[in-house]
């Protein structure tokens, strides 16, 4: 339907120029030249606008072929015209930006009727100029009649020219109308589509998408600390099994120790007897064959030798008993050596045993501060840069705010002025009705220039927005990052502290009092290190509601002074539609008048006859 209207308003507009060109062709050269160049602006405001369907023809179907989002944003915006990629990417990612429209179809509307008046007014100049050689030629009256009457018919043919702008400026027109009803129609497609299938792909989605995201991590940190406080549990629980562990491992080592020992006096007692009486025997034996010989020796002399044998035997028997004494005292010796040896080594052991077990604990106290002040200088740290970080963030957003509050007020001031002066201008008389167009068309330029300063100062502020988000995001991330480490470090130090404390429990043998102190000592450390944690978790969560709701109130405050901006445009834009009604009006009295000009003269003359 659109289509056909467009044709329809062209082959008019084109029917009229021709059909006053053609009326002028042979007769009046001037206003055939005039009128063969409304046709050509004429013409070329067509081309602008034939290229301008065309343009919003390749979005309405881009987005006719749309039934589901597409992965990237370049798979819609490749299909469309140049002219529009740009406006409709800043659209969809939610800026206020406004599809493109015709450049110079406005202008040439004007530059159209602009045109008719000059011809129309080139025809009167020449037209009257006649009239005035006709009357100071001659003074017979007839004379003057029959030399105005040529003038005055071809006035009518001057104003074919304003017939043919007027024409051409209305269908002009109202081609261009369709035209930006149809792009109106494609953009609320548009909307319709950025509402729900291109959602994905806005500003507002993305920032709902963070603040998700950073609630999420802002709930899951409670989680976290939780299970670092249920893992504090259970190394209590651990160092519990482990104090039992030692307790039982400490009797069994003492009961090991007696059962030993008794076994060792038992084992000297019974090597001792063992030895005595092998000793008695293998000296009973030696004696048996000494003692045969010399009952033998006695038998052959028992007489003489009686007395000698009986000394020799009784010196033989006092070395027999000196040496079994010494080997018997060297035999006790040896054992008590031994014994002696064997008692030194236990003590050794079991004073090394107690330095091993007093080191460990020195080394475990340590790691544990070291530990506990790790974790408070993070905390500490992150708590200080995240303070930092909002507060630079809220500066940063009132800069902005101050910064567009100055730009909307001197944009209304900029456009009051120059209302003021074209209703000035426009009310000083009707014959400066070209120039207060031109005056306002300039002012208009200046306008459009100035709100495209705006919008360019506004894509600005949402950039340095999307960049303090982007910032916002990469805190979190940081954030997150270091969590990450802090939770690892933790289990990485408590698993090693674990590890440590397993493989030392064989060699613990210290004093059961003061290591139940220090466990007990180093469990209520880490409770507390686990609540000072949850503290800083909430006040990380209470800084990210605050800094949440500050960008809410700023986004606010900017939609309320774009709606205000608005309201200042529409109602500049009003005044100026005024003052265009009035300047039309004024030309409509001028017209009135030049019509009315040729009954002036009938009644002047026929006062003069």
């Amino acid at each position: 339907m659109t289509n056909h209207l467009f044709k329809g308003a062209f082959l008019i507009g084109a029917l009229a120029v021709l059909g006053v060109g053609t009326s002028f062709f042979g007769t009046n050269a001037v206003a055939l030249v005039m009128t063969s160049l409304i046709a050509a602006v004429y013409g070329l405001g067509a081309m602008e606008l034939r290229q301008f369907r065309q343009a919003t023809a390749t979005l309405a179907n881009a987005l006719a072929r749309l039934s589901s989002a597409p992965a990237t944003l370049n798979e819609l915006l490749d299909p469309l015209h140049p002219s529009l990629q740009t406006a409709v990417r800043l659209r969809i990612e939610g800026e206020r930006v406004a599809l493109p429209g015709p450049a110079m179809t406005p202008y040439l509307v004007g530059l159209l009727v602009m045109l008719g008046m000059l011809g129309t007014f080139i025809g009167m100049v020449v037209t009257f100029s006649g009239a005035s050689f006709a009357l100071e030629g001659t003074t017979d009256l007839q004379a003057i009649r029959a030399a105005l009457a040529a003038p005055i018919k071809g006035l009518g043919l001057a104003f074919g020219t304003s017939v043919a702008g007027v024409a051409a400026s209305a269908m002009l027109g109202l081609m261009s109308a369709l035209c930006r009803r149809e792009r109106l129609q494609a953009a609320q497609v548009l909307d319709r589509q950025i509402a729900t299938t291109l959602r994905a792909f806005s500003h507002a989605h993305q920032r709902q998408e963070t603040f998700k995201a950073i609630q999420m991590q802002a709930q899951a940190l409670p989680a976290v600390a939780d299970q670092l406080q249920v893992m504090m549990q259970q190394i209590e629980q651990l160092n519990a099994r482990l104090n039992e562990t030692l307790v039982g491992n400490q009797e069994r080592f003492h009961t090991d120790i007696k059962a030993t020992y008794s076994e060792l006096a038992t084992s000297v007692d019974k090597s001792l007897k063992d030895s005595l009486s092998q000793s008695a025997q293998t000296a009973s034996e030696s004696l048996k064959p000494v003692l045969a010989a010399a009952l033998e020796g006695i038998a052959h002399d028992a007489s003489l030798m009686h007395e000698r044998m009986a000394n020799t035997a009784q010196t033989q028997l006092d070395g027999l008993a000196g040496r079994l004494g010494e080997q018997m005292q060297h035999q006790n010796s040896s054992t008590l050596t031994e014994i002696s040896r064997l008692v030194s080594t236990s003590d050794d052991l079991l004073r090394a045993r107690i330095s091993a077990e007093a080191a460990w604990l020195d080394q475990h106290g340590a790691r544990m501060d070291q530990l506990t002040a790790a974790l408070r200088n993070e905390l500490g740290a992150l708590r200080a840069d995240e303070a930092a970080r909002g507060e630079a963030a809220v500066a940063r957003l009132g800069d902005l705010q101050t910064a567009v509050t100055a730009h909307l007020t001197t944009l209304g001031t900029a456009l009051e002025a120059p209302i003021t002066r074209l209703i000035h201008t426009a009310s000083e008389a009707p014959r400066a009705a070209a120039e207060v167009i031109a005056q306002l068309r300039q002012e208009i330029s200046h306008s459009v220039a100035r709100d495209n300063e705006l919008l360019d100062e506004r894509s600005r502020i949402m950039t340095t927005l999307s960049t303090l988000l982007d910032a916002i995001n990469h805190a979190a991330a940081e954030q997150r990052a270091v969590i990450d480490s802090l939770v690892a470090s933790s289990a990485v130090a408590l698993n090693q502290a674990g590890n440590q404390f397993a493989e030392q429990v064989s060699n613990e043998t210290s004093k059961l009092a003061e290591l139940s102190h220090q466990v007990s000592t180093s469990a209520i450390d880490v409770a507390s290190l686990g609540e000072a944690f949850r503290l800083a978790v909430g006040s990380f969560n209470d800084a990210n509601e605050k800094l949440v709701s500050n960008l809410q109130n700023i986004e606010a405050a900017m939609d309320r002074s774009t709606t205000r901006s608005d309201e200042q445009l529409a109602y500049y834009v009003a005044q100026a539609r005024e003052v265009i009604d009035l300047s039309i009006h004024s030309q409509k009295e001028i017209f009135d008048q030049l019509r009315q000009l040729p009954a002036k003269q009938a009644l002047l003359a026929d006062e003069v006859n």
